[in-house]
């Protein structure tokens, strides 16, 4: 795939073909995957926008085994929600309880 901006990550990094999927799908909506960072149990793509409804159901719609998260982040922690197989992640992130 060719990414818009020269900046995006190599997508290619992510083992699993799901997880890669939803980034590049996330990315051609015009979201931007920002970051690939190590996790104690996954890589993990960073995108700069929220998981999009439309995204969402079209993930749930194609890859049903996904393991679905969301967080309501901590004092130390942004909120934020994605997908987990094996050991390849995605994050979106989403607003604190309360933020206007």
């Amino acid at each position: 795939m060719a990414y818009p901006h020269k900046d995006t990550p190599d997508l290619s990094r992510i083992a699993s073909p799901a997880i890669r999927w939803i980034a590049e799908r996330a990315v051609e909506g015009g979201n931007d995957a920002v970051s690939i960072a190590q996790w104690t149990k996954a890589l993990v793509v960073h995108m700069r926008r929220g998981l999009t409804p439309e995204l969402k159901a079209e993930v749930a719609a194609r890859y049903p085994q996904l393991h679905y998260y969301c967080d309501p982040g901590s004092p130390h922690s942004e909120p934020d929600e994605g997908y987990l197989e094996e050991k390849s992640a995605i994050s979106f992130p989403r607003p604190r309880a309360g933020a206007r």
